[in-house]
Order: structure tokens, then C-alpha cells, then sequence
């Protein structure tokens, strides 16, 4: 095939696959802005409830992404190698395996729930509100997690319409649940997290349907399997040692800048607000590494595997230049989009210049990230970002010793960023190679 059409062909199933994938993640904040816009008609106390309990919820949330992760690569990789009925039973075990985490995490959270709200600050009536959004919501757990799993089989195959739709109607389907309970009935806090629950329980079994469906189609019996399922924990560990090194590293960019006052914790919230929507919008070319590259080396293709990262690193390079501008340019109105504060904008609008310089870095991470997922070097992707937390704490000292201001969090988070890039793109690129461990599962 002449290059200009392997080309095109790149670029269509990327396009398939990231832009769909965009869009479905950039649902996924929705949920929150919906409680957040309904809690806001009850109170300020309600809304703040809401909003810890719903930081505290996210930190499950974001430990447990390895489910999803994991499986859209050894799905991807297994229907490479031609066995569709390997890569069905793989996404059923997946589903299985939320599920049974769901409910350890929820047990674990209803033991930890109280004194996790005191420790992020949760007092009085906030605290009683906020304990109160949470128990209930963790009848949702395991809901989430089967649909992390199910979106990691979809997306396994390359199908993202599927779960953007599923989300979209999740999304709208909690809205009108909302509205209906809190606004027309008059119900409280309560209320707001159980449509919540209801809406990811709705998700969940329609993903339940369409993995038992698949498995019917292709003879695949409806019950877990050992092996992948030790495989997806072994991934999991070392995704689960990333997320928490980025985790870390992002809280004690917070912490950093809560220390110099308000007005800078404002403009330092605004400023991540939207490095957060920016990271979402370059997430699909993730998505779009963990399947492309995974089923190259499923079916024996390494060149295939390099010519999909060569081509998802020029995407990811020009949409983060682009963002980047984006960002620029718009910097003064975003802020003043987010506070009425004149100090807090003009702080923030400051602060996006670091936000747009990162945008290049950010985007190319992203999709290697996705890369070396898809090729199963997800020990790499540990290794760099603890290696990575620990440049960001070298520069914050480092900075905190030489000037004061929003610059000495952000200039750090940038370094953050460049050690986080530098291992993984010398590993795709060649150093180390995409192909290393062809044929072998990313899971196992």
C-alpha cells in the first residue's frame, strides 16, 4: 500500500476511534457539574457537602482506571491475534472484577468515609451532608467499575460511538432524575446522589447486556476466568502505583498553592480547572494508542504498532500546539469566565500562560501513554511518573527557594510533565520499542 494511503488509513482509524472517545470522556465531568448545578439551588452547605464528598469519591475513581486501561489493550490485543472469543471472555472477567472491587472499595469507604471528610476539612453541618452524599453514592462503586470494564472492551474493539452514547444517556438520564427529585419535589442531598447511583447503575447493566450479548454471539460462557483475571490485576498494580504518584504530585501542587493564600488557591483552582478540560480533550489519542498499537502486536505487526505511534505523535503534537494557543489567547476571558475576583483573574489569567506552554508536552504524554499501554510496558509508565513526582518535588524546592508566586507550583508541574515525557517517548520511539513482547498479552 503506497504510504499516502497507509496514511489516510491511519488517520481514519484514529479519527474513528479518538474523536468519539473525546467526546464520551468529556461526559464524564458531567456528572459532578450536574449535582453541582442542582445542589446549588439548596445551599451553600449542600453545595460544599456535595463537592467534598465528591473529591473524596474521585480518588476511587481514578485508582481503579487500571480496569479500563487494561482491558481495552488486552482486548485490542487479542482480537489482533483473530480470537474475538479470548477477547469477549476477557471483557466478561473484566466486568467481574469491577464488580468485585466495587463492593471491597465501597466496604472500605464506609469505614473510611468519616474520618477521610474530617481529614479534607469537613465540619459540622458540611460534614453531615457530605457523609450523607457519600454513603450513598457508594452503592454506586461497583456500577463504575463494571463500566470502566465495559468501556474498555468496547473500546478494545475500536467501537467509541457505543459508550459516548451510553454515557450521553447516563449523563442526561441523572439531569432529569435531578431536577425532578431536587427541584420539583424538594427532596435534599440525599436524593441528588441517589439518581446519581441510579443513572451509573443504568450504564452499567446496559454494558452488562451488550458483554453478555457478545459472549452469547461468540459461545463464550458468562463467568470469570482465573488467568485473565491475574493478568488484569498485575496490570493494575502498576497502574495503580502511576495513578498514585500523579495523584500525589497534582495534590501537592494544591497544597503548594494554598500555602501562599486564597486569592492564589483561586487562581491556582481556575488555572487546573481548565489544564484538567485540556487533558480531556487529548485523552482520545490515549485511547486511541491502547487500541491501535495493541492490536498491531497482536497480530505479529511491529511495524505496524511504530508506523500508529509515528502517526499518533503527530496528532497529539499539533492538537497540543493548537490547545496550547487556544489557551493563550483566551487566557484573560477564561478567567474572568470562573470569578468575578479582579486579583483571582488577573492571578489566573497569569497562571495560563504555564497552562498554555504545557499544552504540547501534556497532549504528546497522553497519547505515549496510550502507546505503552497498548504495548504492555505499563511497569515503564510506574517507573516514569514516580521518577517524574519526584523532578516535580526537586523543582518545587528548588523554586520555593528562589521566588514567591503561582510560577514556583506551575514551573514545577511543567517539569512534572517533560521527566513524565522523556522515558516514555524514548521507549516508543525506539530505545526500548513498541514491539518488545509481541504476542505476549499486555495483561499477562
Amino acid at each position: 500500500m503506497p504510504l499516502a494511503a497507509g496514511t489516510r488509513e491511519l488517520d481514519r482509524r484514529i479519527a474513528a476511534v479518538a474523536l468519539p472517545a473525546t467526546v464520551g470522556l468529556l461526559t464524564e465531568p458531567l456528572y459532578e457539574l450536574c449535582d453541582t448545578a442542582i445542589l446549588g439551588h439548596l445551599g451553600t452547605r449542600q453545595l460544599a457537602a456535595a463537592a467534598l464528598a465528591s473529591r473524596i469519591l474521585s480518588l476511587g475513581h481514578a485508582t481503579f482506571v487500571f480496569l479500563m486501561f487494561a482491558t481495552t489493550a488486552s482486548v485490542a490485543r487479542l482480537r489482533g491475534a483473530g480470537r474475538d472469543r479470548d477477547a469477549a471472555a476477557e471483557g466478561v472477567t473484566a466486568a467481574w472484577l469491577g464488580a468485585a472491587i466495587g463492593m471491597g472499595a465501597a466496604a472500605v469507604m464506609l469505614v473510611a468515609g468519616r474520618p477521610l471528610i474530617a481529614a479534607f476539612g469537613g465540619r459540622g453541618g458540611v460534614a453531615r451532608d457530605a457523609w450523607t452524599y457519600l454513603w450513598i453514592s457508594l452503592a454506586g462503586y461497583p456500577a463504575v467499575l463494571v463500566v470502566l470494564a465495559g468501556t474498555g472492551y468496547l473500546r478494545g474493539t475500536e467501537d467509541t460511538r457505543l459508550p459516548l452514547r451510553i454515557a450521553a444517556a447516563a449523563v442526561a438520564a441523572n439531569l432529569v432524575g435531578e431536577v425532578v427529585a431536587v427541584i420539583v419535589l424538594g427532596f435534599g442531598i440525599g436524593a441528588s446522589a441517589l439518581t446519581t447511583v441510579a443513572a451509573k447503575w443504568g450504564a452499567a447493566l446496559t454494558y452488562a447486556v451488550v458483554l453478555a450479548s457478545r459472549a452469547r454471539t461468540l459461545g463464550v460462557p458468562l463467568r470469570p476466568r482465573r488467568a485473565p483475571m491475574a493478568g488484569l490485576l498485575v496490570v493494575g498494580r502498576d497502574l495503580v502505583v502511576r495513578t498514585a504518584a500523579l495523584l500525589g504530585t497534582l495534590s501537592a501542587a494544591t497544597a503548594l498553592a494554598a500555602r501562599q493564600g486564597a486569592t492564589a488557591l483561586a487562581a491556582h483552582s481556575v488555572a487546573f480547572g481548565i489544564w484538567q478540560f485540556a487533558a480531556y480533550l487529548s485523552d482520545g489519542t490515549e485511547v486511541a494508542g491502547q487500541a491501535l498499537v495493541a492490536h498491531s502486536l497482536g497480530r505479529g505487526d511491529s511495524e505496524g504498532a511504530r508506523a500508529a505511534t509515528r502517526r499518533l505523535l503527530w496528532w497529539a503534537s499539533w492538537l497540543g500546539i493548537a490547545v496550547g494557543g487556544l489557551v493563550a489567547v483566551a487566557r484573560v476571558p477564561l478567567a474572568e469566565l470562573f470569578t468575578d475576583d479582579a486579583a483571582v483573574a488577573t492571578a489566573a489569567a497569569a497562571t495560563m500562560w504555564w497552562v498554555a506552554a504545557s499544552q504540547p508536552v501534556n497532549a504528546v504524554a497522553f497519547a505515549l501513554d496510550g502507546v505503552l499501554v497498548g504495548a504492555g510496558r505499563q511497569r515503564l509508565l510506574a517507573v516514569a511518573m514516580l521518577a517524574a513526582a519526584a523532578a516535580f518535588a526537586v523543582a518545587a524546592t528548588v523554586a520555593g527557594l528562589v521566588g514567591h508566586g503561582l510560577w514556583t507550583v506551575w514551573a514545577p508541574l511543567l517539569a512534572f510533565m517533560v521527566a513524565r515525557l522523556a522515558p516514555s517517548l524514548a521507549a516508543a520511539t525506539g530505545s526500548v520499542g513498541v514491539g518488545v513482547g509481541v504476542g505476549s498479552s499486555p495483561a499477562a
